[in-house]
């Protein structure tokens, strides 16, 4: 069985993960970066509902993040988050699981 690996961490710590990432043993990976909030960044207040000013908040608040996603086997998925635990053990990551049903891969010479 195959798994969608998607790893979110902080922009600063993106060489960190790769590097466990590789070290455990995948093959290719894919990244998105993206402004991220924990519950933490926003508990006690509401962001307003007018869509310009929620923009504003969203970026004046949030942290630059990015997601690394990668299909791997689900044999190595054990030595990938040991080396994730012990590359990122003390920074914040969250680690995401997902079955793939099926691959469909096109390419055209």
């Amino acid at each position: 069985m195959r798994i969608l690996l998607k790893l979110f961490v902080e922009s600063q710590n993106l060489g960190k993960a790769i590097n466990a990432l590789s070290e455990g043993g995948i093959s290719g990976f894919y990244l998105k970066e993206y402004q991220g909030m924990s519950p933490e960044d926003w508990r006690g207040f509401l962001i307003s509902e007018e869509p310009e000013m929620a923009v504003k908040i969203v970026n004046e608040l949030s942290q630059d993040t990015v997601v690394i996603n990668s299909i791997v086997n689900i044999e190595c998925l054990g030595k990938i988050k040991e080396q994730i635990k012990e590359r990122l053990e003390n920074d914040k990551y969250t680690l995401v699981e997902l079955p793939v049903l099926g691959i469909v891969v096109n390419s055209p010479e």
